[in-house]
């Protein structure tokens, strides 16, 4: 089968007619309607993928959010492969980094505890390759063989048999309706089974990952770790659901989750030309993770950090009213990212994932924004005045890169602080990824920070939710 990659960065754009350049021969109804499955399967609350049209060039362009993963059109046997990666290192001539960096925050996000080990020659296996589809197949036989280090999974099933030795219950039904001189006795018993529920989905994904991997190292270990399964069928239908993690099966629950994710990323849909949705990965999640994890590290125990912790309604008496009009305000009261308590006082931190270099409609030129658009002022206003205290803006920044202009998180001081109209504290400050490695460590347990970096971060958030 033929192959084609299209490779952009997030937020980056491409004209159709390179895309027929470089071999995606679709039409625009047809990459519409890929990027409408992709969209309904992967979108939740954002966009993978938009198709836009440029009334100045007159053409539509294929534009890539903030999602990093791939998915595949396959099509007249060829197969197109889209993939989105990481956009603050999108000027690094070498893809290294950028893939390095969303896989430290993948395996903190996920729970995956992999050895940066690993990841680092995954990057470097990356860098040789360019396929980042690879990666997550890569991920999947490493963290399985982890899982599989203390045996495979064994749970309790019942069997149903003719036994000339009588064990268990005797199926007294069936026994009435045997001749009476057949030697078998019909029975059923209970044994530790290995063709079970959660066996089945983690073969049937390592069976993907060995029919597509292109890597040998991973062929080579999945090929290692598929005799552990050679008394396990493929999955049956509705597995999945069947599962249920206890004490004793608790460690391959990341597995798990990401074999489910294969099974479906590698499901086509349609018949002839086939869309393969793939896997992403919305790197808000993934940055929220880096923020929360790295604010904990530095207050320790001198503060309360919680994550996503409900406030109470914008407006008084919400609920009797939207009972009374039958409707509601919004889907649930105010979740902001992060919440911070402390002896002296509280605030707020909200992530923001995004890009502040903004280009301006039909002006051709770009400017530098200290918050993506004015909404943002107003949500964190009203947040702050919600749970008390001021509150912080934090967005990824990459000096000389990406939005640099940023003062950084971890240099902040009280000169950086600003005030609302009515004195509410505000911070709008970069998170600078390249300490990332340089005295700030990520791995799958959490971020920990050195420590003249800690304490800096540390005097400056306790000053911000007191006194400052």
């Amino acid at each position: 089968m033929r192959e084609v990659i299209v490779r952009l960065h997030e937020f980056e754009r491409v004209s159709l007619s390179k895309l027929r350049a470089l071999g995606v021969d679709v039409s625009h109804s047809e990459l519409s309607h890929f990027v409408e499955i992709i969209n309904t399967i992967h979108g939740r609350e954002h966009r993978v993928f938009s198709i836009e049209y440029s009334p100045r060039r007159r053409e539509h362009y294929l534009r890539a959010h903030g999602s990093i993963g791939f998915a595949y059109y396959v099509r007249r046997g060829k197969r197109m492969t889209f993939q989105v990666l990481p956009k603050p290192f999108r000027a690094d001539p070498d893809d290294r980094r950028s893939i390095q960096f969303f896989l430290h925050l993948l395996n903190l996000a996920k729970g995956m505890n992999l050895e940066r080990g690993h990841l680092n020659a995954l990057g470097d296996e990356y860098s040789r390759s360019g396929d980042i589809d690879e990666l997550f197949k890569s991920m999947y036989v490493l963290l399985l063989s982890k899982a599989l280090g203390e045996g495979p999974y064994l749970e309790y099933g019942e069997i149903e048999e003719n036994s000339k030795v009588i064990r268990g219950r005797i199926l007294v039904s069936k026994m009435a309706r045997r001749p009476p001189w057949e030697p078998e006795v019909p029975v059923r018993y209970s044994l530790m089974l290995e063709n079970n529920p959660l066996n089945r989905v983690l073969k049937g994904a390592l069976a993907i990952v060995m029919s597509t991997a292109k890597w040998k190292p991973t062929k080579r270990l999945g090929g290692i770790l598929m005799g552990a399964f050679q008394g396990v069928d493929l999955p049956h239908p509705g597995d999945g659901a069947k599962v249920a993690f206890n004490h004793l099966n608790e460690r391959f629950r990341t597995v798990f989750n990401l074999a489910e994710t294969i099974l479906s990323a590698f499901t086509g849909l349609g018949t002839g030309d086939r869309i393969l949705p793939g896997i992403f990965i919305s790197m808000d999640e993934l940055f929220e993770a880096l923020v929360y994890q790295t604010i904990r590290s530095a207050l320790g125990r001198e503060a309360e950090v919680r994550f996503e912790e409900s406030l109470p309604h914008i407006i008084r008496n919400a609920r009797e009213y939207e009972i009374k009009r039958r409707a509601v305000f919004m889907m649930g009261n105010p979740l902001p990212d992060i919440t911070i308590r402390t002896e002296k006082g509280s605030c707020i931190v909200e992530v923001k994932y995004r890009d502040l270099y903004v280009r301006l409609n039909n002006e051709g030129r770009r400017v530098r924004k200290l918050v993506r658009n004015s909404s943002e002022l107003y949500q964190a206003y009203a947040y702050a005045k919600l749970f008390g205290g001021g509150v912080l803006l934090i967005y990824p920044r990459l000096e000389g890169r990406y939005n640099y202009w940023l003062p950084d998180f971890f240099t902040a001081g009280g000169d950086d602080v600003l005030r609302f109209f009515d004195g509410t504290k505000l911070g709008i400050f970069g998170y600078e990824i390249s300490r990332i490695g340089d005295g700030v460590v990520v791995d799958g347990s959490g971020v920990s920070l050195e420590e003249g970096l800690r304490e800096r971060v540390r005097e400056f958030l306790l000053d911000f939710c007191g006194e400052l």
